[in-house]
C-alpha cells in the first residue's frame, strides 16, 4: 500500500481524536497551538506507520517514509534519543532492502552521526564514520574513500580526541594510521604522478608537523605523545641530535629526547613532511604546470622554516622566479609575500590567487579597533594541553562543534625569520591568569612566514592577533 494511501486511510481513522484535542485547546495561546500542531502531525506519522506495517510487515521498505517523517517532527523537538532509535531502525530496515553494503546507506549514516554527535556519543560516531568508510569503498566516485578516511581521522584529531592527555595521544595515533592508509589508497587510485594526489600529500605533511607540534608542547601532551610515538615507531626519529634520547626502564619504559638548542624534538618528521612537499612540486613540475610547482616550493620552503633553516629564503627567492616566469602579475606575488603567514597554512592552495583569497577571508575574520594596525589571522588553538599547535581543519567533516574558547588579543613582534618576541597581552575574555599565561607562551612557539620585500625577511612591531584557546570545562 502507497504511503499517501495510508495517510489517507490514518487520517480518516484519527480525525475524531484530532478534533476533540484541538477543541480542548481552543483559544489557547500561540505557543501551545504549535504544540498542539506538532503533536497532530506527530499522530498521523505513527497512524500511517502502523498502517503500513499491518498491511505489509514490519520489513518492509515503505516504512521508511513515515519514520523519515517522524524523525523530521523530532528534530523540531530536538529529541536526539528518540531520533537514534528511529534511525537505528531505519538502517535495519535500508540494510535488509538494500543489502549491508550498499552505498545507499551513506545518507542516512552521515544523519546519524549528526544525531550521534548532538547526544555526546563519541564512541557510536566512531561506528558510524567507519561504516561510512567501508561503504565509500564501492562508490564510483574516486575521492569518495579517501574523502570517508580523512572525515574518521579527523573525528579522531577533534570531537572524538578525548578528555585526557592519554586519550588524546591514544587517538592521534589512531588518526595517523588512518593517514597513512590514506596516502596508501591514492598512490594506489592515482598512480604515482596525478596531480590529484598533491591535496593528500599535503595532508600527510600537516599531520607531520602537527606531530613535532605535540611532541613539542609544554601543556602536557608531549609526555603521552611520546610514549605511543615510541611504541608505534620506535625512539630513533626523536631527535637529530648525536646524543640521542635516553631511556629509563624504571618509569614505564620513558624516553627522553636529548636535543641541541634551538632543534625540536622529532624534526625528523619534519624532514619527512618535507620530502612530500618535494613529491608534490616534482608531480607539478612533470605536468608542466610552473604555478603549482612554485606553490609547492613555497611550502616546501615554509616547512624548512618551521625547521629554522635559513635555505627557506632562497626557496622563496625561486620560487618567485617560477611565478614570474607562469605569468603572474609581479604586482600580486609582492602583496602575497608582503603579509606576514603563520606557517603551517593548513591548505595547499595550487595557485597564488586561490592563496591570496584564502589569506583575505581569514585576515577579514577579525581586524583590530586601530585601523592602521598590522595584524594576522586569528589563530584556534588545539587544545589547553597542546595551545602551541592550531586547531586541525577538514574539509570533508560534515558536522560542526560550538565551542567555548578564551579569547585573548596579542600584540608581539615578528623578527625577520619569522620568530615571535615580546608578546603582550591587550585584552583577554573573560580574563584569568592561566589563559594569559597558555597564551603568551604558545604565541612565543609559533612561526610566521615573515613579510619579504625583494625575497628578505622583514621585522615587524606591533603586531597584533587573536588567540582562542578551548576552555577545559566544555
Amino acid at each position: 500500500m502507497k504511503y499517501a494511501d495510508s495517510m489517507q486511510a490514518a487520517m480518516q481513522r484519527l480525525w475524531p481524536l484530532l478534533y476533540a484535542t484541538g477543541c480542548l485547546i481552543f483559544g489557547t495561546v500561540a505557543i501551545a497551538a504549535e504544540d498542539t500542531r506538532w503533536a497532530e502531525q506527530m499522530l498521523v506519522q505513527e497512524a500511517v506507520l502502523t498502517e503500513l506495517e499491518s498491511r505489509n510487515g514490519p520489513f518492509d521498505p515503505s516504512l521508511v517514509e513515515p519514520l523519515q517523517a517522524m524523525i523530521r517532527l523530532l528534530e523540531e523537538q530536538s529529541e536526539h534519543e528518540r531520533i537514534a532509535e528511529l534511525q537505528e531502525r531505519q538502517l535495519a530496515l535500508m540494510r535488509l532492502n538494500l543489502g549491508l553494503e550498499s552505498p545507499d546507506l551513506i545518507p542516512l549514516l552521515r544523519e546519524m552521526v549528526l544525531t550521534r554527535i548532538a547526544m555526546g556519543a563519541a564512541g557510536e560516531v566512531v561506528d558510524q564514520l567507519q561504516m561510512i568508510r567501508n561503504l565509500s569503498d564501492a562508490v564510483e566516485e574516486p575521492e569518495a574513500l579517501p574523502r570517508a578516511i580523512e572525515s574518521l581521522a579527523h573525528w579522531y584529531l577533534t570531537g572524538g580526541a578525548g578528555n585526557s592527555n592519554r586519550q588524546r595521544a591514544d587517538n592521534f595515533f589512531e588518526a595517523r594510521e588512518l593517514i597513512e592508509e590514506l596516502e596508501d589508497v591514492v598512490h594506489e587510485r592515482y598512480g604515482e604522478d596525478d596531480p590529484a594526489l598533491v591535496p593528500w600529500l599535503y595532508l600527510d605533511a600537516l599531520n607531520l608537523y602537527q606531530l613535532v607540534g605535540l611532541l613539542n608542547s609544554e601543556g602536557g601532551m608531549s609526555g603521552p605523545i611520546i610514549r605511543e610515538l615510541v611504541r608505534h615507531d620506535g625512539a630513533m626519529k626523536l631527535s637529530t641530535s648525536a646524543r640521542g634520547f635516553s631511556y629509563n626502564p624504571l618509569w614505564s619504559g620513558t624516553v627522553t629526547p636529548v636535543i641541541e638548542e634551538g632543534e625540536l624534538v622529532g624534526e625528523l618528521y619534519l624532514r619527512e613532511g618535507i620530502g612530500k612537499i618535494a613529491d608534490m612540486a616534482d608531480i607539478f613540475e612533470a605536468a608542466g604546470n610552473l604555478e603549482g610547482q612554485a606553490m609547492a616550493m613555497i611550502y616546501r620552503a615554509d616547512f624548512q622554516l618551521l625547521m629554522n633553516r635559513g635555505t627557506a629564503f632562497s626557496q622563496y627567492r625561486e620560487a618567485r622566479e617560477l611565478l614570474l616566469e607562469a605569468g603572474i602579475a609581479e604586482e600580486r606575488i609582492k602583496l602575497f609575500f608582503s603579509r606576514p603567514q603563520l606557517l603551517p597554512v593548513s591548505h595547499f592552495y595550487p595557485t597564488l590567487e586561490q592563496a591570496m583569497a584564502r589569506q583575505e577571508a581569514e585576515l577579514a575574520s577579525w581586524r583590530p579597533q586601530q585601523e592602521d594596525a598590522i595584524y594576522v589571522a586569528p589563530f584556534k588553538a588545539w587544545d589547553e594541553s597542546a595551545a602551541n599547535v592550531r586547531e586541525p581543519v577538514s574539509d570533508y567533516a560534515f558536522w560542526e562543534f560550538e565551542r567555548n574558547y578564551h579569547q585573548i588579543d596579542l600584540e608581539f613582534r615578528i623578527n625577520s625569520r619569522g620568530g615571535v618576541s615580546a608578546v603582550d597581552i591587550i585584552a583577554a575574555e573573560p580574563d584569568d591568569r592561566r589563559s594569559r599565561r597558555l597564551a603568551r607562551n604558545a604565541a612565543r612557539e609559533l612561526r610566521f612566514r615573515p613579510a619579504m620585500a625583494a625575497g628578505r625577511g622583514q621585522r615587524l612591531r606591533d603586531v597584533q592577533m587573536r588567540f582562542l584557546i578551548p576552555r577545559g570545562d566544555d
